[in-house]
């Protein structure tokens, strides 16, 4: 009986491994597609967003110096015909208004923060991702972009 017990105690081991990897495949195969759904930073469809009317555009430039020189972008706000923020495109004046694939970023990483928010309640905000030198220049073009209520 003493012999028995390793036998059944290494069986019970190799058992609780298949069931511990059968759950692992299990999880794997049915929540990836979710994780990588939530993870996306890509632009949300439009079945997603309501169809809200743009009533007004209001725009600033700002510059920031960059270790290849002085960059210039310019920030867009689309807003409602309440004044609430429905958008934002941030584009770089230098290059004609061309929108690089961090400046897409920024915009829809500024957007997540600032959506539905008048004019009068932007605040500066810390950081965009990892565009520091473009949340810098938003917020030193924050005053501008009011200044146009």
């Amino acid at each position: 009986m003493d012999g028995m017990a390793p036998a059944r105690n290494k069986l019970w081991l190799i058992v609780g491994v298949i069931v511990i990897a059968a759950g692992a495949l299990f999880l794997y195969r049915f929540s990836t597609p979710v994780v990588q759904q939530v993870g996306t930073t890509s632009a949300p469809q439009t079945q997603d967003i309501p169809d809200l009317a743009i009533a007004r555009e209001v725009n600033a430039v700002a510059s920031y110096e960059t270790p290849g020189g002085t960059d210039k972008v310019r920030f867009t706000l689309s807003l409602d015909s309440e004044g609430a923020i429905v958008d934002v495109k941030t584009t770089d004046v230098l290059n004609g208004e061309a929108v690089s694939e961090n400046l897409q970023k920024f915009s829809q990483g500024l957007l997540l923060l600032i959506r539905g928010k008048t004019l009068s309640e932007l605040k500066s905000i810390d950081r965009v991702g990892k565009s520091s030198l473009t949340t810098a220049a938003y917020n030193s073009a924050l005053p501008d972009l009011q200044k146009q209520l």
